[in-house]
């Protein structure tokens, strides 16, 4: 009768050390940061930081500055009437003149041509005053009684008239009241010389050639008056 016999069992390598084991171990304990990593980080997180702040402060600061309120040709002598204000995120690189600073620009003349809208900087102003052709200034130093009194500002349209001086019934070469200069621009105004307490305003209008002459003649001897006939922007 044959004998039956058990199997014979598989035999077991011992696992091999980790000196003979090849290819990828995951680690099983968690890598020691180096204290110098630790602060680079965190450098790091206060850079970042510190950009985006000033980046959102100087975005959200706004300054107002002096724009175009419509469309002006070249050669225009500012008004108020032309001038609006508009608030833009602020910069050091800002050339525009500020809204507290327009009254700078009246009574200036535009080099070139601006749209509505436009900012305005100082590069648009003529360095020189550009008049029409046919046209001068003449200056005048007025007292109280020779203009409206309503303050004259650039660009308003006045009338030139001969007065007499106090004491005188009539001009030095018309009737009084005639008129000199029916519509003459204001160019320029400010206050009379220190020295010459009789006047209250320097008045500079733009006449005429043909009657520049005659309206200094008359300045000269004290015998204008001006009456407004349009404010400016009107």
């Amino acid at each position: 009768m044959p004998t039956a016999t058990a199997p014979a069992r598989p035999t077991f390598a011992a696992p091999p050390s980790d000196d003979n084991r090849t290819g990828l171990r995951l680690s099983t304990g968690a890598r020691k940061r180096r204290p110098w990593q630790i602060g680079l980080g965190v450098a790091l997180v206060l850079v970042c930081a510190a950009v985006a702040g000033a980046v959102f402060q100087s975005s959200a600061k706004r300054v107002s500055v002096v724009v175009a309120a419509r469309d002006l040709p070249a050669g225009t002598v500012l008004t108020p009437a032309d001038l609006s204000s508009a608030m833009i995120p602020a910069s050091g690189n800002i050339t525009a003149m500020t809204s507290a600073g327009s009254q700078v620009l009246v009574g200036r003349q535009l080099d070139t041509p601006v749209y509505a809208g436009e900012v305005m900087v100082r590069q648009m102003i003529s360095a020189a005053p550009q008049l029409a052709p046919g046209e001068q200034v003449v200056g005048l130093l007025m007292k109280g009684d020779q203009m409206p009194s309503v303050p004259l500002v650039p660009g308003d349209t006045v009338r030139v008239v001969a007065v007499p001086q106090p004491g005188q019934g009539s001009t030095i070469g018309g009737t009084i009241g005639s008129t000199l200069v029916a519509s003459a621009t204001v160019f320029a105004t400010g206050p009379a010389p220190a020295n010459q307490t009789q006047y209250e305003a320097s008045v500079s209008l733009e006449v005429p050639s043909a009657e520049a002459a005659t309206v200094t003649a008359y300045a000269a001897a004290d015998q204008i008056g001006l009456s407004l006939v349009s404010e400016a922007g009107q």
